[in-house]
Formats: structure tokens, sequence, C-alpha cells
């Protein structure tokens, strides 16, 4: 299962997939879009 963030005219989604077939999109906010790159790039520089 993979996951990224997308942002779609502006707004920020985290979107679930498996073997490339999205399976999930859910609207998040722009604070925790960043809480979330910023998290993953601490953790894999």
């Amino acid at each position: 299962m993979d996951s990224c963030v997308v942002f779609v005219n502006g707004q920020p989604f985290l979107v679930l997939s498996v073997a490339g077939i999205e399976i999930a999109r859910f609207e998040i906010s722009l604070q925790v879009a960043l809480a979330l790159f910023f998290d993953f790039h601490l953790i894999f520089p």
C-alpha cells in the first residue's frame, strides 16, 4: 500500500493506493499535509 499527498485546486488530499489503484482519498488540511511531508522527510532524508 502506498500513500501520497495530492493537491487539487489548492486543496490537499491524502491518497491511498494498492498496486497502483487508488482505494481512498481523504480531504486534509494544509497543516496536516505539511506535517506528513516533513515527518516523511525527517524519517527518510
